[in-house]
């Protein structure tokens, strides 16, 4: 019998590398901010090495598209999206319209958020974003 309890809120981070710039820092920030909230974290990038790849807390889901640059990856992003199901995706405004396009290609009716690059800000847009909460 399927259980009658509410499955976790899940959302999908997508960035296009894992370089230790600020903008991606507050990326990681944001997902271990969306873990101690409560909520399923998968980051997603086109190719899965980099420095904030060790910052990453193991409960966060961490999917490598093996794909060489972002503009490449919206098929791959499509099928993750598809299997994983996200409420959300949230990635960078430079990778925007990767989002879009695989969102688009993958059917989904997850809502899609432009981060600005601040942890608290990021994570007050998708909570305000979410279509549920808690």
């Amino acid at each position: 019998m399927p259980s009658l309890a509410p499955a976790p809120l899940a959302i999908t981070l997508f960035l296009p590398d894992l370089e230790d710039r600020p903008d991606r820092r507050s990326t990681v920030d944001l997902a271990h901010g969306l873990l101690r909230a409560g909520v399923a974290v998968d980051v997603v990038v086109p190719m899965g090495g980099g420095p904030l790849r060790a910052a990453l807390n193991p409960a966060v889901g961490q999917i490598d598209l093996a794909k060489r640059h972002a503009a490449t990856s919206a098929l791959a992003l499509a099928r993750v999206i598809a299997e994983r199901q996200p409420s959300l995706l949230a990635l960078p405004r430079d990778v925007s319209w990767v989002g879009r396009l695989a969102l688009w290609l993958g059917r989904s009716d997850a809502r899609l958020v432009v981060l600005e690059g601040d942890a608290e800000t990021d994570f007050a847009a998708i909570r305000a974003a979410a279509p549920r909460w808690g």
